[in-house]
């Protein structure tokens, strides 16, 4: 019985792959965008797509290349092929402008950039121009459901931009250099001051800056442990006693005087 039902369906998928190569090579246009939507419809997205191509080779000077330029673009979108997708939709809004998907395909073209955004390990350096292009949109589309998402997109990409950030202040930190540390941490805070590890960089700042110190030479010492001391004025003011690393900080603080103190001890 089911070596029976294997054989059935095998017959099936041999009519169905025979049915497919016959409609591929047919001149019928009408017969393809058929078969092309019918395999869309089935989200069988790597089987429409080369249908699809055809037609637009054949509806080249004809109103339903609108058509089947929109079902290509998102063909391609359905594949994961997000580069493709998003090129097909800024070619429709530049062919079609005056088509009723024009603000459709206008999102969906820059939505397929934002989900292209490699993780945060990865070069970032597109993530500012996609970004860009986002809030391009906005500026274009304020009053429509999609500026909202194109919001939501820009916050995913700074949440991804400060991940990276964050992480390279770590990875500093880890390799020993402080002052890198620093440097590092302070442009993060400047550049996002919503950053969620806010409190933790403005604490890892002093630990940083108290190692730079103790590691200098005699003569640089004194400067950049005042450094470190205005860091700990500047974590008390921002965090008051409530950060996480409060006790951390005050800590700090007393071995930064005890450092102080015994360098004027030398004088």
């Amino acid at each position: 019985m089911v070596g029976r039902l294997v054989l059935i369906l095998s017959v099936v998928a041999l009519a169905s792959c025979g049915d497919y190569n016959k409609v591929f090579k047919s001149k019928n246009a009408h017969l393809k965008f058929e078969k092309a939507v019918e395999l869309y419809q089935k989200k069988d997205f790597a089987r429409a797509l080369p249908l699809f191509e055809q037609l637009r080779d054949i509806y080249r000077n004809s109103d339903s290349l609108e058509t089947v330029y929109y079902y290509t673009a998102y063909s391609h979108f359905g594949t994961g092929d997000y580069e493709y997708a998003s090129m097909y939709f800024k070619d429709f809004t530049e062919n079609f402008s005056n088509s009723r998907k024009l603000v459709e395909c206008a999102y969906m073209a820059v939505y397929c950039d934002f989900l292209s955004v490699g993780d945060p390990e990865l070069d970032q350096s597109q993530t500012y121009k996609i970004i860009g292009a986002l809030q391009t949109f906005i500026n274009y589309y304020p009053e429509t459901a999609y500026a909202g998402k194109c919001n939501d997109h820009i916050d995913a990409l700074r949440r991804k931009l400060q991940q990276k950030e964050y992480n390279i202040v770590i990875q500093y930190f880890r390799m020993g250099d402080y002052r890198a540390t620093v440097v590092s941490a302070k442009n993060t805070i400047k550049s996002f001051p919503d950053l969620e590890q806010k409190e933790e960089l403005e604490y890892l700042a002093v630990k940083a800056q108290l190692l730079y110190a103790i590691n200098s030479i005699e003569k640089k010492k004194g400067a950049r442990l005042g450094e470190a001391a205005e860091l700990v004025k500047d974590y008390l003011y921002t965090n008051g006693t409530t950060g996480k690393h409060y006790k951390d900080v005050i800590a700090l603080k007393e071995k930064i005087n005890n450092e102080q103190n015994k360098l004027n001890e030398n004088i």
